[in-house]
């Protein structure tokens, strides 16, 4: 029989006979041989296992290491990353004052040159005004010189009889 069927037989006998109790019989229960099973078994398992843990041990420094390792590696890159950063905003903030001034000028130089036009039609418009008007002038001081003419010959035509025209034209050629 084995131990466990003796146990469970005792346990069984004792509470037929209408009790329970511990067989304190030494060596009738395997008590020894139990204690000397599990000092086996504790130092057996104590080498294997402690060689286990203690490798298990070295695994787990080496990851908290490695894991402490990468993390100041994170933090090291983080404070790249954040001065890159900083450095980016100042670059952005210098090319949008940039681009502020730029458009300024641009805006100024626009309207000016937007002015300078005006002032160049303005003054076109009046020198050609001012042609146009002379032109103008011009041509009516033809036309009244044209007409005074017409008038002066016709009243010379109805005054001058051709008796004073050859007086006149015996003056002209005796002056000569």
């Amino acid at each position: 029989m084995s131990i466990i069927d003796q146990v469970f037989i005792g346990i069984a006998d004792e509470i037929s006979e209408g009790g329970f109790g511990i067989n304190t019989d030494i060596l009738d229960t395997n008590l020894i041989n139990i204690i000397i099973l599990v000092a086996g078994l504790f130092v057996l398992v104590k080498n294997a296992l402690g060689e286990s843990l203690s490798v298990r041990q070295q695994k787990i420094i080496g990851s908290i290491q490695e894991a402490e390792d990468r993390l100041d590696q994170a933090k090291t890159r983080l404070s790249e990353a954040e001065k890159q950063l900083s450095k980016v905003d100042g670059t952005t903030d210098a090319i949008s004052s940039d681009a502020q001034n730029t458009a300024n000028q641009l805006k100024s130089a626009i309207i000016n040159q937007g002015k300078e036009e005006i002032q160049r039609l303005t003054d076109n418009a009046k020198v050609t005004m001012a042609i146009a008007e002379a032109q103008v002038k011009q041509q009516l001081l033809q036309q009244i010189a044209t007409l005074t003419i017409k008038r002066v010959s016709i009243q010379l035509r109805e005054v001058l009889k051709p008796e004073i025209q050859s007086q006149i034209i015996d003056k002209g050629i005796a002056d000569i």
